[in-house]
């Protein structure tokens, strides 16, 4: 048995000027909600926006954004988990990204503990070898305060998600 075919009584119309003046304001206004340790790679940035633009134009053409919700933010932490999750995924190393709770234990004992990744620098050096150095933060009172900068991906341990889960829902 075959599925009938559907087809939409109206003709497909692309993006408006206006519709992506819109979705530039908008995905500008997003972007500035994000936390400036956070830092996402322009190929994330890139492969998010087509993404965005659909979700926004999907919006705008079915009145899901109207004057109801002009002025009302997104929650800041929802555009860093996306580009997060899409950030994680372009990945192919199984080091530590950010955003995640990793387990200290570097040279400085007296830094061992678990600590979040806030940032993440790669370096290349003139040998032509790329160094990938972490920025590890504590999460207090609402915010991350940087403990320890430059830390080698040898010195952290990624920690297993359910652990992650486990301690966020503890808060």
């Amino acid at each position: 048995m075959s599925m009938p075919r559907i087809e939409s009584a109206r003709h497909s119309v692309p993006a408006s000027d206006s519709e992506r003046e819109q979705m530039e304001a908008a995905f500008q206004a997003a972007l500035g909600q994000l936390n400036p340790s956070a830092q996402f790679s322009r190929t994330a940035r890139e492969l998010a926006r087509p993404v965005f633009d659909v979700g926004w134009i999907a919006g705008v053409r079915t009145g899901h954004t109207g004057s109801a919700l002009a002025d009302v933010p997104l929650p800041p932490h929802m555009f860093g988990v996306a580009l997060a999750g899409l950030e994680s995924s372009l990945s192919e190393e199984d080091s530590p990204r950010i955003g995640q709770l990793v387990s200290y234990h570097g040279s400085p004992k007296s830094y061992h503990g678990r600590y979040w990744v806030t940032r993440i620098d790669r370096e290349l050096s003139s040998e032509g070898k790329e160094t990938v150095l972490h920025r590890l933060s504590t999460y207090v009172r609402g915010r991350f305060r940087h403990e320890l900068h430059w830390v080698h991906a040898k010195s952290i341990t990624a920690l297993a998600p359910q652990f992650q889960a486990d301690r966020q829902a503890a808060r």
